[in-house]
This record gives structure tokens, sequence and C-alpha cells, in this order.
């Protein structure tokens, strides 16, 4: 089976000492939560099947996983059939999966935003890169206006090939402290503004999710732990390779061990229990 191959990849031969160091260092007791995942298509010609995602997390010890689409060319112009996906994806694998729906802002999102909510999506997905937008456009920051009014937490691509992060999107975040906003991949272009802009701002969460070795040493040094939460980015990420990175980066940074519950689970946990 390809993803039982995957796995004994990364966890076998050369990677068994590495997949070792990192179940060791998983605290007894922790259910990992992986804080950025994604099934269905994407214009790439990456893919993940629902059923691949949940094999991949129980090979990996991952209990849950808060997943979305990724940047599906068969999109429509209101995503409603990727977000259809992956709530098919959520009644399918009942206690696997956390729901978020995606948008493109520069498209009529109001009805679709309400249809999602409705039928009980438990966050949004938004792709600066992929759908071409910046954070501080008029129909982006309404979309985030709608989702701190409703208590719904956003997810934001906030890595690679990014130009801007920090400047355009403190407004929001100051005008909407109630928003709960993740970090995809901790905001590593600029992670150090981030994490002395948003310091004061409890309810922005850094994932960690595909980030450079340097960054995430970075972010470790300069972020709250209980701010940081781990996240895989599958298909594009791993859940060994991600979980070590994470890991080894925390440690490299003298994060406490007590600190490491939080991160691998609790800090995102907290916001679906």
């Amino acid at each position: 089976m390809e993803t039982e191959h995957d796995i004994a990849a990364l966890t076998g031969g050369a990677m068994a000492s590495i997949w070792s160091w990192v179940q060791g260092k998983i605290p007894p007791g922790v259910e990992v939560f992986d804080a950025h995942a994604h099934i269905g298509a994407d214009v790439d010609g990456r893919t993940m099947t629902a059923d691949g995602m949940r094999d991949r997390m129980e090979a990996a010890g991952v209990k849950r996983s808060i997943v979305f689409p990724l940047n599906d060319p068969n999109a429509r112009d209101d995503y409603s059939g990727p977000n259809d996906v992956v709530w098919n994806a959520y009644e399918e694998h009942p206690g696997f999966f956390v729901p978020f729906f995606r948008l493109n802002p520069h498209l009529d999102y109001d009805r679709e935003f309400a249809r999602c909510v409705e039928r009980g999506f438990m966050g949004l997905k938004l792709h600066p890169v992929s759908q071409q937008f910046e954070l501080d456009d008029p129909r982006v920051v309404r979309l985030f206006g709608m989702a701190a009014e409703i208590d719904l937490p956003v997810l934001i691509h906030a890595g690679f090939a990014m130009q801007r992060v920090v400047e355009p999107l403190l407004p929001t975040v100051e005008a909407h402290p109630e928003l709960r906003l993740i970090l995809g991949h901790s905001a590593m272009v600029e992670v150090l503004d981030a994490a002395y802009a948003f310091e004061g701002h409890p309810n922005v969460i850094f994932e960690t999710s595909v980030v450079r070795a340097k960054d995430l040493y970075e972010l470790f040094c300069s972020v709250d732990p209980s701010r940081i939460s781990y996240g895989s980015d599958i298909p594009y990420g791993d859940l060994p390779s991600t979980l070590h990175a994470t890991l080894a980066a925390a440690q490299a940074a003298g994060v406490p061990d007590e600190a490491l519950p939080g991160i691998l689970s609790g800090n995102i946990r907290r916001w679906f229990p």
C-alpha cells in the first residue's frame, strides 16, 4: 500500500533512529493535533484523499487534523465543490478531522461563507499566494471581520512566496482582537517581525509546518510556546519529518519539555475541544 510505503520510508532504515527520537520526545499521553493539512486536488498535481490522510495519521500516531481544500483546479467560482470534499471527509471519518472551508476573496463569497458556516465548518482557510490577493485588500479585511463576528478561526498561508504579512495584517488584528488567527508556516518570511508585532495578541497562533530550520529556531526563541502549534502541511510535508523539525527546533531553542504537550496538541485543541 502506498501510504504504508511512505511511512515506512520515513520511519525505517536510516530514518529509524530519528523516528525513535521523535517518539521518545512526545510526552506520554499526548494526542498529537496537526493544525495544517489538505484533502483534495491541487493545480500542481498533488492530491490527498480522506482515507490517505487518515492512514498517515494512524501510522504516525496523530489523533486529529485540521483539513481544508488544496488550490483545486475544479474550484468553480465559489470553492463549493472542494469544500464539499472536505465536509464529506469529516463525516466519513468522525473524530479525525476538523473541517475548514476555503474561499477566493476576489469572487463573490457571501453565499458560500454562509452555507459553510450553517453546515458546521469549524474554520476558514485563505491563501494569498494561490488566489493572488493582499491581506489588506478590503474584500479580505471584510472576510476577517465576518469571521471575527461569529468567532470563526481563520488560517492564512504566511509562508513561501509571501512578500507582506505583518504590515497588512496588523491593522485587522488590532481592529478585531477577538479574531482567532492561525499563521500558517509561522509567518516565516517575517518571523521576528511577526513575533514582535503580535506579541500582545494571544489569539494569534504560529503554526510550524514546512518552515526552514533557522526560522523554526528563531520562532521558538522569540514566541511564547503557548502560542505555537504543530502542523504538517500534508501533502507537501509529511508527519514524521515535520514532527522531527518542530521538536528539534524546540529543543535547540531551549523550550522546556513541559511546553511540548501544548505545542503538539493543547494550544490548538483548546479552540476545538
